[in-house]
Order: C-alpha cells, then sequence, then structure tokens
C-alpha cells in the first residue's frame, strides 16, 4: 500500500468522517421523508402518474447516498456476467421480477448500484415486512414508494398482493422489483433446516441456498402478467480476488468489495399459469442457481469454459464478463449534501468551543476523535 493510499485509508477511519457520512444521510433521508409525505397526501390521490414521476427523483435523491457508498466511498466494483447485448436492450428499459439469491448482507446494494448504472434507481422496488414502513427514513420512504409490504399472514397477503402489485404495473417508468424467494438470509443453521423439510417434500437439495417459498411468487404473477415483460435470474457472489469481508461495514470504512452478479433474462411467458407447476418452475430455477454458484464456488466461474457448450448451459452461451460505466450524478449530490452539512456542522463546532463548557468540549471530542 502506497502512501497516498494509508492517508486515505487512516481518513476514511476517522470517526469525524463518518460522522458526517451520518448526519449526511439522516438529514437527506428526513428531509426525503417530508418532501414524500406531502406529496403522498396532496398530489396521489388527485394524479398517481404524476406523483410517481415526481417521486421517481425524491427518492433518486435518498437511494443516491447509498450507492454513492459502493461506486465512490468504498470504490467497489459491481460485475456483471450476462449476455451484453440482453442488458443494452433490454436491462432499465422494462418492468422485471427479480429473483435474487440471499446468501450476502450487501446483496441488495449491489443490485441498486446496477440499476443505478441503467438510469432506474429511484425505481426499484422489493418485497418486505410490513412492520419496517414504521422505521424511520427507509420505512416511511419505502411507504410513499410503494414498495410491497407483507405481514406474513397468509391469509391477509393474499388479500393485499394484488392491490399493491397493480399499483406498480402502472408506473410510466421501467421498475425493478425485487423477490429473495428463500424469505431470509442464508446461514447454516437455516441451510440445515430447510434442507431437512426438502428432503421430506422428495425436493433435490440445495448447496448454497435455502429452498424457495413459492406462495408469495405464485401469488404475485397473475398480476404482474402482461405489464412486467421479464424475470431476471440474479445469482450474487463474492469474486474470488476480493479480500475484505462483505459487509456494510467494510465499505463505511472505505474497503473495496468485488460483487460478481449473474444477470438471465427470462421472459414473463415462460412462467406457468397453473400454481402449482408455477411454483415447480420456481423449483427448477432454484435448482439451476445452486449448479453455476457451486461452479463459481469451485472453479471461480459459473459456468466452467470446458462446460460452455452443454445442453444445461445453453442459456449462458452468449453471457461475458463485464461492468457498466458509473454515473456522476451519486457523486456529485453526496458531495455537495455532505459540504452543506459540514457547514452546519462546522458552526455547530464552532458555537461548542465558544461556549466554554468543559463537558460539551469533552462529549465533543470523544464523539468525534481518532479513527476505528
Amino acid at each position: 500500500m502506497t502512501t497516498d493510499s494509508k492517508i486515505l485509508a487512516y481518513f476514511k477511519s476517522l470517526r469525524i468522517v463518518h460522522l458526517i457520512l451520518a448526519v449526511s444521510f439522516v438529514t437527506a433521508g428526513l428531509c426525503v421523508n417530508f418532501v414524500q409525505s406531502v406529496l403522498f397526501v396532496t398530489l396521489k390521490p388527485i394524479n398517481a402518474r404524476l406523483y410517481r414521476k415526481i417521486n421517481y427523483y425524491v427518492t433518486y435523491f435518498l437511494n443516491c447516498f447509498i450507492v454513492y457508498m459502493v461506486e465512490w466511498w468504498s470504490g467497489s466494483e459491481a460485475i456483471i456476467y450476462g449476455d451484453p447485448v440482453m442488458v443494452k436492450k433490454c436491462m432499465g428499459k422494462e418492468h422485471a421480477l427479480l429473483l435474487i439469491n440471499h446468501n450476502l448482507e450487501i446483496d441488495w446494494l449491489f443490485g441498486w448500484t446496477i440499476f443505478e448504472r441503467l438510469g432506474g434507481l429511484g425505481n426499484i422496488r422489493s418485497y418486505c415486512k410490513k412492520v419496517l414502513q414504521y422505521v424511520p427514513i427507509f420505512g416511511w420512504s419505502w411507504k410513499c414508494q410503494e414498495f410491497v409490504f407483507l405481514d406474513r399472514n397468509w391469509e391477509k397477503d393474499r388479500k393485499n398482493l394484488g392491490r399493491q402489485l397493480r399499483a406498480l404495473t402502472q408506473y410510466p417508468d421501467p421498475v425493478w422489483l425485487s423477490l429473495f424467494p428463500e424469505g431470509t438470509r442464508f446461514t447454516s443453521d437455516k441451510h440445515a433446516a430447510s434442507m431437512k423439510i426438502a428432503a421430506e417434500k422428495g425436493l433435490p437439495l440445495l448447496k448454497h441456498h435455502l429452498l424457495p417459498r413459492t406462495k408469495g411468487f405464485t401469488a404475485s404473477i397473475p398480476h404482474l402478467r402482461g405489464k412486467f415483460d421479464a424475470i431476471y435470474d440474479v445469482v450474487m457472489a463474492v469474486e474470488k480476488t476480493c479480500n475484505n469481508p462483505a459487509s456494510v461495514v467494510s465499505m463505511m470504512e472505505g474497503k473495496p468489495l468485488k460483487i460478481i452478479s449473474l444477470y438471465r433474462r427470462i421472459p414473463m411467458s415462460q412462467v406457468p399459469d397453473d400454481e402449482t407447476e408455477a411454483a415447480a418452475w420456481l423449483q427448477k430455477l432454484y435448482q439451476e442457481k445452486d449448479k453455476v454458484l457451486d461452479n463459481y464456488e469451485k472453479y471461480g466461474k459459473f459456468v466452467p469454459e470446458e462446460d460452455r457448450d452443454k445442453e444445461e448451459y445453453k442459456t449462458y452461451q452468449s453471457f461475458e464478463t463485464f461492468q457498466l460505466p458509473r454515473r456522476y450524478y451519486t457523486l456529485c449530490i453526496a458531495t455537495i449534501w455532505g459540504c452543506i452539512v459540514m457547514m452546519g456542522l462546522s458552526r455547530y463546532f464552532w458555537h461548542v468551543l465558544m461556549s466554554g463548557s468543559v463537558a460539551q468540549i469533552l462529549l465533543l471530542v470523544s464523539v468525534c476523535g481518532g479513527g476505528e
């Protein structure tokens, strides 16, 4: 590591820097919450289409702080393994349902990063627990963004799911709707319990995934069909040369990550209409996911070169590894807002120092002083 790199790494570890980042995000988030709440109450009942157009940019302002941490602060790499022609022609230009494996803490962050580079960050949506809508900043914003909230009570969810999904089908601009069919993040204990259920049901055992929950998927498809053009099969893995833990803390500390994501487009028409057949289709998809992820864990490639011509990998034959270029919007917005926050904090720090209060000064030093 060069001297400049060491200085930069030390700077990114300082508490005062983390404080500025945190205050920047919280203040931006609360501003977004206020604006979205006003629009939600006043504009949405009158003109939902206009509300969604405006809300795209308000949402983008909040989401860009998260992507800034990935792209610019930590310098992480979001690598795609997919068909370049498909990416250029379809991704970011159509409504799509993303089926994502859930083995990483930061998988959603890199999904956001890819969609930002495609120009759609303000319209990324997801299924999530209903209780999260009461969490300040993200939860409040997600409510105004029309995320799909679930009670984890199937009778209630069945009644509310269609209404929420129909709202997303009416968006004027492309929407990415993320679904993690495993329902929770992969752990060894959860995997063991899940595979016990798989064995009881006579289903093939998975090495790197939990058994997908099919109810939400099969209940969603009828409401999305005809409006959402495709399903994106997404498999994420930590790139083999990445030496830092794949965590939010790593990125906060400015440590770069390398995440490679397989993106495979599947026309929505390929999902069977029958609910039982659609459930079986999802199970088969997860067996395919498990196979390519197992390949990556073993060989460092989702599809080994010597196997590319095999029938089981025919849908991957045009795939290449590449990156989409970063855009400067997230950097500019985060930097400008950060400067505004620094001006406010500087005035506050000066006020504390001039107050002569030993207790306040010691508290300030304890909060801001030193690195991690």
